[in-house]
């Protein structure tokens, strides 16, 4: 009780908390001056607060993405011609080993090698963004792709897909590749609460794929003690963006034609 009553105190001194608690001191001086109307804006602004940094909600609706695609076991998955991995697990950093930094979503490319050292793929195909910096543009897939071949993690071969502006087309130039090699299995692996976006996007782009997820950001994988506290923190805040950004993405992309709406109802998760 007191060690969560001194985290709590902690808290007040990161910005949401900070920020939190200047609300609440607003909200008692305009109740002070009878000030009705601002004063109830300022706590729907400190509910809401609450609600997206303190609660288990955002979690929750998180969780409703992650859920369909939970794997219990990589054993059975099938040997396929490539083991797809999309970006976003690195990012440039010029004066870190090999010009990268693992990001917060680099557990794809820990299930990606996780996978390959498996043998459940001939091919590591990566993807990823990539970004103009002084002296060059520093790609995403060829910076990941040269740190692996430095370690020599797999004899199998690494395809980079170059630069990629996002999903879609990370999906057309796979697509390509599905063709051109005359692939028939490919494994897709990405952060769970982006799988079904990516995986329509994949099948309308022509590539059956079978889905490997990772990167959970919620309780549906994570283990450990809840993360409910008095005062917001981060954490809600940017498990409420994820989820913001996946629902917005999926319906610009039915909006662009990159999912098809008729593939789309039959994403199916996987099956254990």
């Amino acid at each position: 009780m007191v060690r969560q009553l001194f985290n709590s105190l902690m808290y007040f001194a990161e910005p949401i908390g900070m920020i939190w608690g200047m609300l609440w001191l607003l909200l008692a001086a305009l109740l002070w001056k009878r000030r009705w109307r601002s004063g109830v804006f300022v706590a729907f602004v400190i509910i809401l607060m609450s609600v997206l940094g303190s609660t288990g909600l955002p979690g929750w609706l998180l969780g409703t993405l992650e859920k369909p695609y939970v794997r219990q076991s990589l054993s059975d998955l099938p040997t396929s011609d490539a083991v797809v991995v999309l970006g976003g697990g690195v990012q440039p950093s010029k004066y870190d080993a090999f010009g990268l930094d693992l990001t917060a979503d680099a557990d794809r490319i820990i299930m990606a090698m996780e996978l390959m050292r498996l043998g459940k793929g001939r091919t590591l195909v990566l993807g990823g963004a990539w970004c103009e910096v002084p002296g060059g543009k520093r790609i995403e897939a060829d910076l990941t792709r040269d740190w692996l071949t430095t370690w020599k993690f797999t004899d199998a071969p690494i395809e980079s897909l170059g630069p990629c502006e996002n999903t879609h087309d990370e999906a057309e130039k796979v697509a390509r590749l599905f063709k051109q090699n005359q692939w028939r299995k490919v494994i897709l692996v990405s952060s769970a609460y982006h799988l079904r976006r990516a995986e329509a996007c994949f099948r309308t782009a022509g590539v059956p794929v079978i889905c490997v997820p990772c990167d959970f950001k919620t309780r549906i994988s994570l283990e450990g003690p809840p993360g409910y506290t008095l005062v917001p923190r981060y954490n809600g805040f940017i498990k409420a963006t994820l989820f913001i950004r996946e629902t917005i993405g999926w319906w610009i992309y039915r909006w662009r034609g990159w999912i098809d709406p008729a593939i789309a109802s039959k994403v199916v998760p996987p099956e254990d």
